[in-house]
């Protein structure tokens, strides 16, 4: 039985703090950390087109290799030579951890675990693209992403829902149910009031996140509430007709896009926030940006979308169906409503104190990767 410090071989696109999103620092975060408790962890990633980048790197305790993307397809990066990195490296870690069957890299991981007789292990980051057609996703998740998922020895989840969804499309690997994490302490509220007027979009500018929808709810609401703003944070290819869209709507001055921020100017930019708002058409679960929202005492207002956790969302945001007006309606609600404001504020913040730690995240992540190894 295996009780020693492991050899962890992390796969995913990308990672923090070369892109800015929620797998990224989910994966930084949980390298940093696995390595601080004495681990081994290698990350196997793509340079996502930037050939200045070291191709080996040694940061936060963990070591990084980036390999060469030749080519990225709905939003996936094509780096091959990873093939090469997981077949001569798989036999040297007790563990190889994949993240999303969505990509390109978890596939190759899937492939050369049953080469090579591995253990893999993959976090689902969500069952659907943000970016693929309904028509696209429906074959490769009956195909190529179902025997991708198959192939694991474990599936972490981030909740009950997500589990359920996946069982509902015939997945047989074992499932193990582990929460985001949050770091409460970075993100936390300031005991002076912002008096900034501001809502605020978190996330890439792609139809999947539907930010085109946010504006149009927004530019409903400045005849009403000139003095508030919209604060835009993210890159991504929707970027050039958003701003067309606000000029359209005559509210370019009151929008700011501020492109790619970094973690660490991200809890200032949701204290200075009275409301986060993300229209997306999927997600994992609550997404990581709600989460550090809450804890930062933001409120939320998300779509009513299937793999929310509509319960403990209302703890700290409002739902809505996604529309211009859905978005109209309810941000004017936390706008007109001080109280509840505060309310889901101090709620959401709890939430993420008992349900989100990161500690708690690593731990049992960590003790699946035993139980997997001594099997």
């Amino acid at each position: 039985m295996t009780t020693e410090n492991l050899r962890i071989l992390r796969v995913v696109q990308s990672t923090y703090p070369e892109v800015v999103g929620g797998v990224g620092i989910h994966v930084h975060e949980m390298s940093r950390r696995q390595s601080e408790m004495g681990h081994d962890v290698t990350v196997l990633t793509t340079d996502n087109g930037d050939r200045s980048l070291p191709r080996t790197e040694h940061r936060d305790g963990y070591t990084l290799v980036r390999h060469k993307e030749v080519a990225r397809l709905i939003d996936n990066s094509i780096f091959p030579g990873v093939i090469k990195s997981l077949y001569e490296r798989a036999n040297d870690f007790d563990i190889i951890h994949a993240h999303s069957h969505l990509y390109f890299s978890t596939n190759l991981s899937a492939l050369i675990s049953k080469i090579t007789d591995s253990n893999l292990v993959i976090t689902n980051h969500g069952f659907y693209s943000q970016t693929a057609s309904t028509s696209i996703q429906k074959v490769y998740n009956r195909t190529i992403g179902k025997a991708t998922l198959n192939s694991a020895d474990r599936i972490f989840c981030y909740t009950p829902r997500a589990k359920n969804i996946l069982r509902e499309h015939n997945i047989g690997s074992p499932i193990e149910i582990i929460s985001n994490g949050i770091n409460c302490e970075i993100f936390a509220p300031e005991n002076e009031e912002d008096e900034t007027q501001q809502i605020l979009f978190v996330g890439r500018l792609k139809n999947g996140k539907r930010p085109d929808a946010l504006i149009r709810g927004f530019g409903k609401l400045v005849d009403e509430y000139p003095n508030y703003q919209l604060k835009i944070v993210g890159d991504g290819p929707m970027l050039p007709d958003l701003k067309t869209l606000c000029n359209e709507k005559n509210i370019q001055e009151m929008v700011t896009f501020t492109g790619e921020l970094s973690y660490d100017e991200m809890p200032d930019v949701y204290r200075q926030s009275d409301l986060l708002v993300l229209p997306t058409k999927t997600e994992a679960a609550i997404p990581r940006v709600v989460m550090e929202a809450w804890a930062c005492k933001t409120p939320a207002i998300m779509p009513n979308i299937q793999e929310i956790d509509a319960e403990i969302f209302k703890k700290g945001g409002i739902l809505c169906d996604g529309t211009p007006s859905g978005i109209y309606d309810s941000v004017r609600q936390l706008i007109e409503d001080d109280q509840l404001r505060s309310t889901l504020g101090n709620t959401g913040r709890e939430v993420v104190q008992e349900k989100y730690s990161w500690a708690e995240t690593v731990e049992k992540t960590t003790e699946t990767y035993y139980e997997v190894v001594n099997e």
